[in-house]
């Protein structure tokens, strides 16, 4: 029979009471706070309630009526800075992801082309 093989140990090779910064204790309370964010953020061209296209960005292009096929983003900073490169109609709504389901959270609000480009 060979020997068994020592893995090192988690924690080897640092004191026992060595403590995490506080700059990395708050970036990890940062990471926990943002895995459990269910809020993404999706690119749409509303024209009625039953005609809205979802934006693709693997694509570059949108998908009908269909939300899953949009690209979702994490930070909704990221689509406001792609926004203005689709042209005007488009808009920043909110969604959910809850159990695995994409679900709306941004109401309905008609066409954006009477306003003006912010």
């Amino acid at each position: 029979m060979g020997r068994r093989s020592q893995k090192p140990r988690a924690g080897a090779g640092r004191p026992a009471d060595e403590r995490l910064s506080p700059e990395w204790a708050r970036e990890i309370e940062r990471r926990v706070r943002d895995a459990r964010d269910t809020a993404r953020y999706m690119l749409v061209s509303e024209y009625s309630r039953t005609f809205i296209l979802y934006y693709d960005a693997a694509s570059d292009s949108f998908a009908m009526n269909t939300p899953d096929r949009g690209t979702l983003f994490k930070r909704r900073e990221a689509a406001e800075r792609v926004r203005p490169l689709l042209g005007r109609g488009v808009r920043v709504v909110k969604f959910t992801l809850k159990g695995g389901k994409l679900k709306r959270i941004s109401p309905f609000r008609g066409p954006a082309f009477g306003t003006k480009a912010r």
